[in-house]
């Protein structure tokens, strides 16, 4: 029963919707009131955030707000090595540092270009053998070992 698939031609019932459109998706659907969301995420493989200056897209019409990583964690953010949800030294390319809220798309999407981020720029690690060596860029600042809970179990 566990193979009943395997070697055997099967469609899942949901393609011919998916293919032909009729199918939606979660941003297929809104309400009255919908926020939308975007984020603002590093361009840079480690960097430190020395400045943001959101005024510009602050000002704008339609822009409810914007949330970084010192409202997330207004006493520091967490030493773990996984990723949070937002941060003011990204580790990665991608990182997100900040999220702003508008009242539809377009504006969002507006209004996060018009944020300056001054960044310093950190060392990064390539190859993990370089991180290996004395002097050289720690691949996890914090360490690699992530602590759920100390303790005994």
């Amino acid at each position: 029963m566990a193979y009943m698939h395997i070697g055997k031609d099967f469609t899942p019932p949901d393609v011919p919707g998916k293919v032909t459109g009729r199918i939606k998706y979660a941003e297929d659907y809104t309400r009255e009131g919908m926020v939308y969301a975007r984020l603002l995420t590093s361009p840079i493989p480690h960097a430190r955030v020395l400045d943001i200056d959101a005024s510009a897209a602050l000002a704008m019409d339609g822009v409810i707000g914007i949330l970084t990583a010192d409202d997330v964690y207004p006493d520091g953010e967490p030493q773990s090595t996984g990723l949070k949800i937002l941060t003011n030294e990204p580790t990665l390319v991608g990182e997100p540092i900040l999220a702003l809220a508008a009242v539809d798309e377009k504006t969002a999407e507006s209004a996060i270009a018009q944020i300056s981020v001054t960044f310093e720029r950190l060392p990064f690690v390539l190859d993990p053998l370089d991180s290996l060596q004395p002097g050289g860029a720690d691949a996890y600042n914090g360490g690699n070992t992530f602590v759920f809970r100390q303790g005994f179990a």
